[in-house]
């Protein structure tokens, strides 16, 4: 790859903790700034406070402490020329920064260094959005990189897209939440849209009588996957191995070898707040396997529901929406280390 700019973005709220992705971010520039021009660098924490140097311009947001900084940083680096994006973050942020180039109709290659929970509590998935570094830094050539493509969700609600994913859209009142000392707590969903952290204290519904979920095939018609206020933890993914190893009781296996590209399942009446572990089992799924392109629809949702993709609260919804996933095969672009 021939790069002359490039942008430095991190999350210091990523689960991995601050200092340590505040570290990884700085050996990222100190590799990289001999080998560009320019390098833009996200503000205050989000970059700025471990890159500086001659070739350094910040830009972007860090005020609001929400997804939105790093939707329109991102987009601002766009619009500064940014040709590659090296990110140290987990999967909410790759969504994030690629929200914000799709704002400007733009797809430029992520190198992702983990830093996310599930990056490290899980160094060995092959699947990582755009995660190409784990562990340790080590230092590597603009020049050796290739792209390949990724493959994801988009999620609309009304026809009108509101996020990017990579692993998994569902339908909660709950997400899972790293603090500054790297204990993991559940926390309300909705709150965390405006940035407030607040542990939940009990499971809430998102079904109500009318809720309904199905899969629109342009092959098979329509499915009905669920309905009544008993539709629990609905979740669309697009078919991984590491999801089909923990989720969906082995039926993302089964649709992966006969060519789905895609699955949908719920949980009637669970229990558990956040997914299934195992002092929850035995739990019943119910789960249907779709094609790129079909569409799983949810309707009459429980009013103020949360939009959660790969864990990441994104709006809450009226029970009037509709919401729809898909799964693109093409969603975004990954810089990767040439493979020997």
């Amino acid at each position: 790859m021939d790069i002359k700019r490039i942008g430095i973005l991190c999350n210091p709220f990523a689960g991995s903790g601050k200092a340590r992705v505040l570290e990884l971010t700085q050996q990222a520039f100190d590799c990289l700034e001999p080998q560009v021009s320019e390098i833009f660098v996200g503000p205050g924490d989000m970059g700025e406070t471990v890159c500086k140097g001659k070739k350094v311009k910040v830009v972007g947001q860090d005020n609001t402490k929400t997804r939105i900084d790093t939707i329109n940083t991102a987009k601002q680096m766009i619009e500064n020329g940014v040709e590659l994006f090296v990110i140290v973050a987990g999967d909410g942020t790759y969504n994030d920064a690629l929200e914000g180039m799709k704002t400007v109709d733009a797809n430029v290659p992520i190198f992702g260094i983990a830093g996310g929970r599930f990056n490290v509590i899980f160094p060995k998935r092959v699947h990582d959005p755009f995660v190409s570094l784990r562990g340790d830094f080590k230092s590597f050539s603009i020049k050796d990189l290739e792209v390949e493509e990724v493959r994801g969700l988009v999620t609309r609600i009304n026809d009108k897209i509101v996020s990017y994913g990579f692993f998994w859209v569902n339908m909660s009142n709950v997400i899972a939440h790293t603090d500054t000392n790297g204990a993991l707590a559940m926390i309300d969903a909705a709150q965390y849209i405006d940035g407030k952290i607040i542990p939940i204290a009990e499971i809430k519904p998102v079904a109500t009588e009318d809720t309904r979920v199905a899969v629109h095939s342009n092959i098979i018609g329509e499915i009905e996957l669920a309905r009544g206020a008993d539709v629990y933890m609905p979740i669309v993914a697009h078919i991984v191995p590491e999801l089909n190893q923990i989720m969906a009781g082995g039926f993302g296996a089964i649709s992966e070898a006969m060519g789905f590209q895609g699955v949908t399942y719920c949980f009637p009446g669970a229990k558990f707040a956040f997914f299934p572990t195992p002092d929850t089992f035995p739990n019943t799924a119910r789960s249907i396997a779709f094609f790129a392109g079909d569409q799983v629809r949810f309707t009459n949702m429980k009013d103020g529901s949360v939009l959660c993709v790969d864990s990441s609260a994104i709006t809450t919804v009226k029970s009037t929406d509709v919401i729809t996933v898909e799964v693109v095969l093409e969603l975004g672009k990954k810089a990767i280390l040439k493979r020997s």
